[in-house]
C-alpha cells in the first residue's frame, strides 16, 4: 500500500483540497514521476509539430471549428463535438495570446496535451489491477512510446477516446472494488465513471467499449463479496448521468440532420474514392468488404510486428505469456478479454487505419509493463543465487528499465518529428512501404503545394486528391487564381487537362479511381519536384507544360 503523506491543504477550496490530498496520498515519488512523464511526453509530442502540414482529415476539423465559431455545429457530423470544441478553444487562445503559434500547432494542441496526460489514467488503471511498479512502467511506455506519440500528434478523435475511456474503466473498477456498505465512496466512483464514459462517447462514437466493460465485470468479480452486502448492480443514476452528460457535451446528436448524415456516411454514400495501398497491393478498405473482402486480416498484427519497438514487443510477448498463465487474476483476465475483443473484430472489419490502433496501445503497454516487471523479478531471483549485495539487485532494475523503456524512448526521439515513419529492425528500409497512407498522412503535401504556388503561371491548374488541403494552402500562399481539380474525379481526364497543369501525386493516396491516371502522369510528364521525408518521396509534382 502507498504510504500516506500529510499535506496542509486547509487554505484550498474543499473540492481542490480533496483532489490534492488524494494525489499526494499516491506517494510523493510516484506523483513527481508521473508529472515528469507528462512533461517529457508532451515535449516529444510537441516537438516539430508545425513542421508537418495539415492532412485532409485535419482540414475537415479546421473547417468545422470555423463553422462552430459562427454558431453552426452541424459540419463533420459523423464525429462528435468534444474534440472540435477543444480545438476551437485552442485556436481562440492562440489568437488571444498573439503568439507565433502556427495553425497546425493550434489545431493539434488539445491532442498533444491529452495524449501526454494519458499517462495518469493509464497509471491508475494498471496500478488498480496490478501494483505501483507495473503502473509506472505502463505510464512510462506510453509517455515515450513512438506509436502513441504518432497518433497523439494528429487532429483525430482517437486520443480523447482513449484518455476518457481509461478514466471510465478505472473509476468503474474502483466502484466495483469498494465495499457496498460505503455508499458515498461507491456512488462517487460510479458518478465519475458515468461522466468519463459520456466524454468518451462525445469524443468518438464507439459505444461498444461501454458494453465490453460491462461484459468484463459480468464475468469477473474484482473482490470477494462481503456477507450482508447490498446488491452490487450498477445504480440507475449511472445511466441517466451518462446520457445527460453526453447530450450536454454533444448536443449536435439531437439534430435530425446529424442522423441523416451519419446514415449516409455509414452506408458509404459519401465515399469519393476507394482503396488502401498496402505494400505493393491495392485493397478495398470499406466496411462493406467485411470480413474477407478488404484489407488483409493481418493488418494490425503486421503493425505490431514492424511498428512497435522490439524491446516493447518482447516485453509485450512476455506479459502475454504471464497473462495466459495467470488468466484467472482480475487484471490478467481484463487484458486478455480486451485484447482478444479488440484484435478479432478490428482485424475482420473491412475498414482499417493505423490510427484505430490508438485504443489497442494501452493494452499493449499494460501487457508490456506486466512483462517488464515479471522479467525483472525473474532476473533478480536468478542473480540472488550469485550476488546478495542490494546494489546488484538495483543494477538489475536499472538495466531492465533502460532496455525496455530507455531504448524505445531513444528510438522515439530519433524518429521525431516524423514519428509515423518509424519501423523497427524487422522492417529495416521499409519505412513508408506497407502503410504509406498512415505513415505519411499527407506529410510533405504542404511543401509540394508551396512549390506549385511559387512556380505555376497565372491561372494554372493544380491536380491532387486533397481538396481541403489544397484549398487551405492555396489561400495561405496567395494563389487563389490556380484552378483546383481532384485526380480521382470521374469528370477529370489527363487528355482534356489544360496546359500548365501540375499533378501532385502521393503514393499513400493511390485509389482504384486514380491508379491509372497516376501511372499515366508519371509516364508522360516530367517530375519537377519531390517533397522528401526521411529519404522518402512523400509527395511528387509532375508538370504538363504548354
Amino acid at each position: 500500500m502507498a504510504s500516506k503523506v500529510e499535506v496542509n491543504v486547509g487554505f484550498l477550496p474543499a473540492p481542490i483540497a480533496r483532489l490534492w490530498a488524494w494525489a499526494w496520498s499516491l506517494d510523493k515519488a510516484a506523483v513527481l514521476l508521473l508529472a515528469a512523464l507528462c512533461v517529457l511526453g508532451f515535449g516529444l509530442r510537441a516537438r516539430g509539430v508545425s513542421e508537418i502540414g495539415f492532412a485532409e482529415d485535419e482540414i475537415n476539423k479546421l473547417e468545422a471549428i470555423q463553422a462552430y465559431a459562427g454558431g453552426d455545429i452541424t459540419p463533420n457530423a459523423e464525429h462528435p463535438m468534444l474534440m472540435k470544441a477543444l480545438m476551437l478553444a485552442s485556436y481562440k487562445a492562440a489568437r488571444a495570446l498573439n503568439a507565433d503559434i502556427s495553425d497546425e500547432a493550434a489545431l493539434r494542441f488539445p491532442n498533444l496535451l491529452f495524449g501526454a496526460l494519458t499517462v495518469i489514467p493509464l497509471f491508475l488503471l494498471t496500478t488498480a489491477f496490478f501494483d505501483r511498479w507495473t503502473g509506472l512502467a505502463a505510464a512510462a511506455m506510453w509517455a515515450f512510446g513512438v506509436n502513441a506519440i504518432t497518433y497523439n500528434r494528429i487532429g483525430k478523435e482517437d486520443t480523447l477516446l482513449v484518455f476518457f475511456l481509461l478514466f471510465a474503466l478505472y473509476f468503474y473498477f474502483r466502484a466495483k472494488q469498494t465495499d457496498g456498505h460505503d455508499f458515498p465512496a461507491k456512488n462517487r466512483f460510479y458518478w465519475w465513471s458515468a461522466i468519463s464514459f459520456a466524454l468518451m462517447l462525445a469524443s468518438k462514437y464507439f459505444p461498444h467499449y461501454f458494453g465490453l466493460n460491462a461484459l468484463y465485470h459480468h464475468r469477473h468479480k474484482v473482490r470477494p463479496a462481503v456477507p450482508g452486502e447490498p446488491s452490487g448492480r450498477t445504480p440507475k443514476f449511472f445511466y441517466f448521468l451518462f446520457l445527460g452528460a453526453f447530450l450536454l457535451v454533444n448536443p449536435a446528436v439531437l439534430w435530425p440532420g446529424t442522423w441523416k448524415y451519419m446514415m449516409l456516411y455509414a452506408g458509404e454514400k459519401l465515399l469519393r474514392h476507394t482503396g488502401y495501398l498496402m505494400g505493393a497491393t491495392l485493397y478495398r478498405n470499406n466496411m462493406s468488404g467485411t470480413p474477407f473482402g478488404a484489407t488483409p486480416n493481418y493488418f494490425y498484427l503486421l503493425f505490431l510486428a514492424i511498428k512497435v519497438p522490439l524491446a516493447t514487443l518482447a516485453a509485450f510477448l512476455i506479459g502475454l505469456g504471464v497473462a495466459l498463465r495467470e488468466r484467472k487474476h482480475p487484471g490478467h483476465a481484463f487484458l486478455l478479454l480486451m485484447l482478444v475483443l479488440w484484435i478479432v473484430p478490428y482485424s475482420l472489419a473491412g475498414a482499417k487505419w493505423l490510427r484505430y490502433a490508438m485504443s489497442l496501445l494501452p493494452l499493449v503497454y499494460m501487457l508490456a509493463a506486466v512483462g517488464l516487471v515479471a522479467f525483472t523479478r525473474w532476473l533478480g531471483h536468478q542473480l540472488r543465487r550469485f550476488f546478495t549485495a542490494p546494489a546488484m539487485l538495483l543494477a538489475c532494475v536499472v538495466a531492465s528499465a533502460l532496455f525496455f523503456i530507455g531504448g524505445p524512448a531513444w528510438a522515439a526521439y530519433q524518429a521525431g518529428p516524423h514519428y509515423a515513419l518509424y519501423v523497427n529492425e524487422l522492417a529495416k528500409d521499409k519505412a513508408g512501404y506497407f502503410f504509406p497512407h498512415d505513415e505519411f498522412y499527407d506529410d510533405g503535401l504542404r511543401e509540394a503545394i508551396k512549390y506549385v504556388c511559387e512556380h505555376a503561371p497565372q491561372g494554372a491548374t493544380i491536380v491532387h486528391e486533397t481538396p481541403g488541403v489544397a484549398r487551405a494552402y492555396l489561400k495561405q500562399f496567395g494563389r487563389g487564381d490556380l484552378q483546383s481539380r481532384v485526380l480521382s474525379d470521374a469528370n477529370f481526364t489527363l487528355e482534356t487537362a489544360p496546359a500548365n497543369t501540375f499533378y501532385l501525386l502521393q503514393r499513400g493516396r493511390t485509389y482504384f479511381e486514380n491508379q491509372d491516371k497516376m501511372r499515366a502522369a508519371r509516364q508522360n510528364y516530367p517530375l519537377v519536384y519531390a517533397a522528401m521525408v526521411k529519404g522518402q518521396a512523400a509527395a511528387e509534382v509532375y508538370a504538363k507544360g504548354k
